[in-house]
Formats: C-alpha cells, structure tokens, sequence
C-alpha cells in the first residue's frame, strides 16, 4: 500500500503537522499547574477541567478538519482508563440521593430525625458534593492522560514536553531555594501557615513537593542517561566519545545535570523522609534497568563507570544539605508518627463498610466517625492513598484503580526491555514506583500539579513506543547529533 504522506529518514515517523491547541494546552497546564499552591483550589479544578475538555474538542476538530482518524489506543491503555471511568462513575453513584438506599450510612437516619425530615433521601456518600468533585476530577485527569497519548505518538512531542517540563522543574527548583536561603516563610505572596523553616517552593506541603521534584530527578536523570548511551554506541574510540561527551557539557549539555542536582537539593531541604526514600529507590531502579540494557564489553564498563560518578555526585550532595532529613528520619523512630495512630482506625473503618466505602473524597466526614482522643490533629486527608481510596470507595472500586497503575507498570517495564530506544519506558516505570513508594504513607497523587506531572511521565513513554516501529534503526552518528541538540 502506497501513501503520500512524507516520512522522516532519521526516525522513520511520518512528518508531523502542526501541533494544534490541544498541545499548547497541555503545556500550559503542565507549566501553569504548580505555580498557585500547587492547583489544590476547587478553582483551578474546574479551570482544568475545561481546558482539557476544550483541549479534547480542538484535538477531535483538528482530526476531522485534516480528514484523518482518531488514534488508537494500545489495549494496556484502553482497559487502564476504563477502570479509572468506572471509579468516577461509582463516585457520581454514591452521590445520587435515594440511590442504593438499603446500603446508605446509618447516619442518613439519624441526621433526618434531628432536622424532623423523614423525606430526607441519603445516599452512600457521607459527603455527596466532595464525591462529585473528586470523579470530575478523574474525568479530567482521563482526558489530560488521553491528549498525552494521542500526541506523544510522535517522538519529537515527547521531548518537546519533556524539555518544558524539566524547565518548569529548574524554576520551581531555584524559586524555591531563594526563598529558603533568604530566610522568607512565604509562598509567592502568601505567608507561610505551616512547615515554616523549609522548602516547600509554591507547594503548601512539603511532601507534596518532594514528590514532584522527584519526578523532576527522574525526567533530568534519564536525559542524561539517553545521551550517554548515544555516546558510548557510536563506533568511536573511547578518547573520543570522551571529548565528546565533555564537549557536550561545556555546551548545551550541563543543564540537565544542573537541573538534576538543583531538584536533589530541593527534596533533601523539604525534609521529606519518604520523599527522599522514594525517589531514591525510583533512581535505583532506573539506573539498574538501563545498566543492564547497555551491550556487554567496554560500553557497559564505561555506562557503569559513568553511572558510579553520578552516584557520587548524589552522595556528596546528600553529606551537604541533607543533615536534616536525617534528623527527621531519627525523630520518627523516637516519637512516632500520629500517621501511623490513624491506620488501624483507618482499618476498622474500611471492615465497617468494605464493599461500598464512605464515599469518593470523603475521607475527612468519614475519619471523624471513627477518630478516637489519641488523634491529637485534625486529618483532612489519610496520609495513605491506599487507605484513603479503600475507606473512600470500598474494596472492588479500590482494586480497579490498583489494577490501573499495575497495568501502567507493567506495559512500561515490557517496553524498557524490548525496545531499542528504552529510556523513557524506564522513566514511565521508575515514575510509577516513585508514586507508589510515597503514596503509601501521603496523599500527594491529591495535588493536581503532582498528578499532571506524574501522568506525563508514566504515559509519554508509552504513547511514543505504541506507535513507533518495533525496531527502527537509526545510526549512532543520527543518534548523538539528535540528542546533542536535545
């Protein structure tokens, strides 16, 4: 079969047309969304809502003017967003008065009998309005993740928001340590009303930012890595690639580095002790699959070499500025953790009512129920997603989402092994263990910026490999002049 449509002879893509609105507006949200307090505003959800939705309408305009067809979508993708939409749709149900009414909460009872409305419908939500919000929020963050997909098709998109990206990260970044090195307790304009004394950047909490740095550790890291691999791929003479490769950090090539090293600063001064551990464990992973893809003989000595020094480079960081995160991790062994007080109420909440859960986002009525006295501080969120999301939606609902992230999983560590251009499979991966370490014990896939973030991450890779060929060849020397200019 014949087509007219040119093709690129470096990457075998067809060639691209214009980007569209629907791009831009992912960018802008990308940009945009950690600048006021991280989006987590009622606000700036239903602004994002109605970007992607208008993002949404552009990208299928765009299709129908140019007469082409929507994408498809590879089978992994389809049946993980299809487990996401029937959680939101669960969460509309719990909000439905009289719906389910066998099932309602006891406290539906007592509350019509206190106002005198025996007519007063319950439902399974303990707060209907929250549920609402957060399934419309799932439906927007379904739509940002569908335009991701749709455009990463082409690898030239991908490192495009990957470079946006990684550039908000800096800003974020050096915005951060200024305010921290200056001694102000602000947050743009705003005093500071807690976590005083450390980097929080334009995050109300800290370990909300130190997940989103970290996801900027893994973008600037696996940057770095591509290159180096293009490099020691070449059919060159190691003092060659040497000068090469030191050619390119004198030019262009430092600010991934710098960038990597100024977010390694930032998560160590938020004092985040799982932030660090999960970003570090997510790091180790990363380096260890692409280690272990690199050829045998002298690529895979100098890679590990090269890997050795990063290291290096991460640990004198870490003597440095991190005294005291350490502290902060002596500190949980000694006092404890009201975190830790809240799960087996958490628990005992979730055997109460496994099937159905208390409603999506209502985890704070709900906790009040079971709260005892040795909860000494209010608890708006679980400080576990996995809990939260159980006690919230029930079991079934709970495992959908479990198997949705697997899912992601998954598909990226199949195609960091299969393909020849794997780097950004392995960030996808190693993006979705660093969310699943830190989600255990904090609620930072609550923060809008953090979950746009992460879903850039987790899906770039996926939408370029799903729609490339299994095994384009391209020289090493297109290789090297491609990422040099990256």
């Amino acid at each position: 079969m014949t087509t007219n449509t040119p093709t690129s002879a470096a990457t075998g893509e067809r060639s691209a047309p214009m980007r569209g609105p629907s791009f831009w507006i992912l960018v802008f949200i990308l940009v945009f969304s950690p600048l006021p307090l991280a989006s987590v505003g009622p606000v700036w959800s239903h602004l994002y809502s109605l970007l992607v939705a208008t993002g949404l309408i552009a990208y299928l305009w765009q299709r129908w003017h140019q007469g082409r067809a929507l994408p498809g979508l590879a089978w992994p993708m389809s049946s993980a967003g299809g487990l996401i939409g029937l959680v939101a749709l669960w969460g509309y149900l719990q909000a439905v008065p009289g719906l389910f009414a066998t099932w309602a909460h006891p406290l539906w009872v007592a509350t019509a009998a206190s106002l005198q409305e025996p007519g007063l419908l319950g439902t399974l939500s303990l707060a209907p309005d929250r549920s609402v919000f957060v399934a419309t929020n799932l439906l927007t963050y379904l739509g940002f993740g569908l335009l991701l997909l749709w455009h990463t098709r082409r690898q030239r998109n991908t490192e495009l928001l990957l470079k946006i990206f990684l550039g908000t990260q800096a800003a974020c970044a050096i915005y951060g340590l200024t305010i921290y090195f200056s001694g102000f307790e602000t947050i743009l304009w705003f005093d500071k009303t807690s976590y005083r004394g450390v980097l929080t950047s334009t995050f109300v909490n800290r370990n909300s930012y130190a997940t989103y740095a970290g996801l900027g550790i893994l973008t600037a890291l696996v940057l770095v890595l591509r290159f180096l691999r293009h490099t020691l791929s070449t059919e060159k003479s190691d003092r060659t690639k040497a000068r090469e490769f030191l050619e390119s950090l004198t030019s262009s090539g430092w600010l991934p580095p710098m960038i990597l090293l100024l977010c390694f600063s930032a998560v160590l001064l938020t004092q985040s002790r799982m932030g660090l551990t999960a970003v570090l464990v997510a790091a180790t992973v990363l380096l260890i699959g692409w280690t272990t893809r690199l050829r045998a003989g002298q690529a895979r000595t100098l890679g590990t070499i090269l890997v050795a020094l990063l290291l290096t480079l991460l640990v004198v960081n870490f003597v440095l500025s991190g005294g005291l995160t350490m502290d902060r991790f002596t500190r949980l062994f000694e006092n404890g953790d009201l975190r830790f007080l809240a799960y087996p109420l958490m628990l005992d909440a979730i055997a109460e009512r496994p099937w159905t859960g208390y409603g999506l986002g209502a985890f704070e009525s709900a906790f009040r129920l079971v709260s005892d006295e040795t909860i000494t501080a209010h608890f708006d969120r679980g400080h576990s997603d996995y809990l939260e999301l159980i006690m919230d939606v029930g079991w079934p609902a709970a495992m959908a989402v479990f198997l949705a992230f697997l899912l992601l999983l998954l598909v990226a560590w199949r195609l960091s092994r299969r393909r020849s251009e794997f780097e950004f499979a392995l960030l996808s991966f190693a993006a979705t263990v660093q969310i699943g370490i830190h989600s255990a014990v904090d609620f930072s896939m609550q923060i809008p910026a953090v979950v746009f973030a992460y879903l850039l991450l987790a899906l770039a890779g996926i939408g370029t490999f799903s729609h490339t060929r299994r095994d384009a060849t391209i020289s090493p020397e297109s290789q090297v002049a491609a990422f040099s200019r990256s």
